[in-house]
Parts: C-alpha cells; structure tokens; sequence
C-alpha cells in the first residue's frame, strides 16, 4: 500500500514537472536587474505579413466555391446540419417576418457563390491598398515586441498603444477612395478588418494560455512572486482595455496590485453560476477543467463546454468549445460563419438585417475561441497532443 502511493506521489511530481517544463519551454520570463518586466510567448511568429493572410483566405473562398457548385442541393442541407444544436428562435423571434438565423449565414454563404474573387485578389488597385494597409498595421505592430503577452511593470502599457483602430480606419478610408466595384470594395473592407482583429486576438489567445498555467500552479513553480504573478494578471486585463475607456485604465493603474486578479476571479464565479443555471442539460456532474472549462456529457455526447461564453447571442447556454467524437465540427462551423461575414455583404437584403446577421455571426464564435487557449494549455499540460491539434484548427487565424 505504500509503495503505491509513493509510485502515485512520484507520478504526479513527474507529471507536474513536466507541465512546468512545457511553461518554460513556451513563455520567457524577461528581467532587467532582477525586475520582471516582460513575458513573451515563444511560439508565436513575429513576422507579419498580410500574404499570409490573403492565401488563408483566398484558400477558403475558392474552396467553398468549389463545394457549393459541386454539392448542389447536398450543400444547403450541410451546412443546416451545423446549426441543429442552436436556437430555434433566433432573429425571428426578434424581428418579425424574418427567417431563422441559421438561414440568413447559408444565404451569405450563398452570396459568394457567383463573385470572380479571382480577379478581385489579382487587382493592382486591390493589392496597392492592402499594400499601403501592411505597411501602416506592421509600423503599429511592431511599436511593441508581437510576442509579447504581458508587461507587469507597466500599467498602462497596452492602453497608451491601443492604435490598431486608428490604422484600420485609415485603410477603410483609403479602400473607400480608390476601389470602385462592388467585389473590390467589400472584399478589401473584409480583408482590412479580419487582419486586424486577428492581429488582436492571437496576443489574447495566447494570454488565455498563460492564465490557464498561472491558475494551475504557484507562482514560486513557474519562476516568479506572487506580486509579480498578480502584476501579470493585471497586465492581461490592462492589455482588454477599449482604447476609448480612460476611465477603466486610470483604474487599472490605481489597484494594479489587484486589478487582475479581481477581474480573473470574478470570470472564475461567473462561470460557476452558468454551469449551475445550466446544469440541468447535462448528463453529469461535469469535471471542472480550469476558470473556463468544463468537461460534461450532453445529449450522449462527451463535450467540453465554454464557462466564460455562451453560444451566441440569442442562445445563453455555455457555448460547447470541443467535441470528442465529431473533431472536425466546430472547426467547419467556424470556417462557415468566417466566410459568411464576407458573403452577406453580397446578398441584396436591408442594411439594418445586414447588421443583425453580423452581429449574430461573430457572437457564435469571435469570443469563444480567443477563451479556447486557456483550453489548449489545459490539454498541452496533460499530453493531449491530438486534442491540441484539433483544437489549434478550431482558433480561425492565419497568424496564429
């Protein structure tokens, strides 16, 4: 009996190393004079350019294209299967006379059926302004080191280079002047944003992963203080500061001690109380995986559902994040309303239903999947290497 349980002792110590291995191997703490001023994720690439992104998604459209000319009348019925799990009522039950939600993405999707985007990606005009937008989003991205992920030192660090924005108003103007069809202006439009966004959510993404390892281990473990953990939690959440909310910064620089933490915790009860509205749709107890992560079984099926996000925005239940027997799930559903925030600005509808399918576009997936890295480190501390790799294809992003 005790050899047992010194032969479980020894394995959790293993275990337990090895995780922290993985977080050295990852993160480089960076000091000046002892001072911890700096962490930097090593696994992301720092170079940026917008090629990358175009061939991502130069790569999907025609590909889609491909597969509703194709598919015919089989690609309609596809893409319903997508949304079985979701509500019902959707935007028709918030507007009358309108379709499901559902119906309006596969009518975007829809929308990309006909355009030459052949000829849109090869125009001069088209690629001078992405061109002169690299030029001014690198000047922006690189002001700062893009590895890095937080900067304890600093209070107001992020907020005072918050200038993301301001370069992508200046593209949209640009594209707004120079490109004159239809195709080129929205196709340019959607490329300007995406790039952006992108940019924006990899840092939080990777963030999430450094959450995930500073809940899950003392500080002393992962070669820092706790004051200097706790300055990392606030740099995090000083880094989701609206460029537009002083307010907020002036009262992260005033508790920077606790401002993170706070914030972190907070998420941790919120998550709490979802399950527990929403317990009652699941099979089990559930096994809770970290702050925003639970493992359950739902509807027969093993799935790991999203504590911090909810579905979307007419659906409050938490959002299911990874599917153990269907892998490839979320990753299509996620390609299809990627491409469909394209796809609607080609389908003749009012402006302020243009608005409203967007709207519920981006809340089925822009939030859940930026939380999902504190679910990757989960899987990357226990050697779920498949897992990982099926879930790393679920975050949409060309720069990831």
């Amino acid at each position: 009996m005790r050899s047992a349980l010194i032969t479980a002792i020894l394995v959790l110590s293993f275990s337990a190393s090895a995780s922290i291995q993985k977080f050295q191997d990852r993160f480089e703490l960076v000091r000046r004079e002892g001072k911890l001023i700096a962490i930097r994720d090593k696994s992301i690439n720092p170079q940026f350019k917008i090629a990358t992104y175009i061939n991502f998604i130069k790569d999907r459209i025609l590909s889609e294209q491909e597969l509703i000319r194709s598919e015919a009348g089989f690609y309609k019925d596809s893409l319903n299967e997508l949304f079985i799990d979701g509500n019902t009522k959707g935007l028709a039950s918030h507007s009358k006379g309108l379709k499901q939600d559902h119906e309006y993405v596969i009518d975007a999707m829809y929308g990309l059926k006909d355009v030459d985007f052949r000829s849109v990606f090869a125009n001069e005009k088209f690629q001078e302004v992405l061109t002169k937008y690299e030029q001014k989003l690198s000047d922006a991205i690189f002001y700062i080191d893009p590895m890095l992920v937080a900067k304890p030192d600093n209070s107001t660090f992020f907020y005072k280079l918050n200038v993301t924005h301001q370069v992508v108003k200046f593209a949209l103007n640009l594209a707004k002047k120079q490109l004159s069809t239809v195709p080129l202006l929205n196709t340019a439009a959607y490329v300007i944003t995406e790039v952006e966004k992108m940019v924006r959510t990899r840092r939080m993404y990777h963030q999430n992963m450094l959450l995930a390892y500073l809940e899950n281990y003392e500080a002393t473990d992962l070669g820092m203080t706790k004051v200097e953990a706790d300055s990392i939690f606030s740099s995090i959440y000083e880094s989701r500061i609206q460029w537009f909310a002083f307010w907020e910064s002036n009262q992260a620089k005033a508790t920077w001690n606790k401002f993170g933490t706070d914030r972190f915790y907070a998420n941790w009860r919120l998550g709490t109380n979802r399950y527990r509205n929403f317990r009652n749709i699941y099979n089990d107890s559930g096994v809770r995986l970290n702050y925003a992560f639970s493992e359950v079984e739902y509807k027969g099926e093993r799935v790991i559902i999203n504590l911090v996000d909810q579905q979307n925005q007419f659906d409050s239940r938490p959002a299911i994040a990874f599917y153990f027997n269907q892998p490839n799930k979320i990753t299509r559903l996620r390609s299809v309303l990627t491409l469909a925030r394209l796809g609607i600005s080609f389908v003749s509808l009012p402006a302020f239903v243009k608005d409203l399918v967007t709207n519920y576009i981006k809340s089925y997936y822009e939030t859940q999947q930026v939380t999902e890295g504190a679910l990757l480190a989960r899987f990357e501390m226990h050697d779920q290497e498949e897992d990982s790799y099926v879930l790393r294809k679920q975050f949409i992003n060309a720069f990831r």
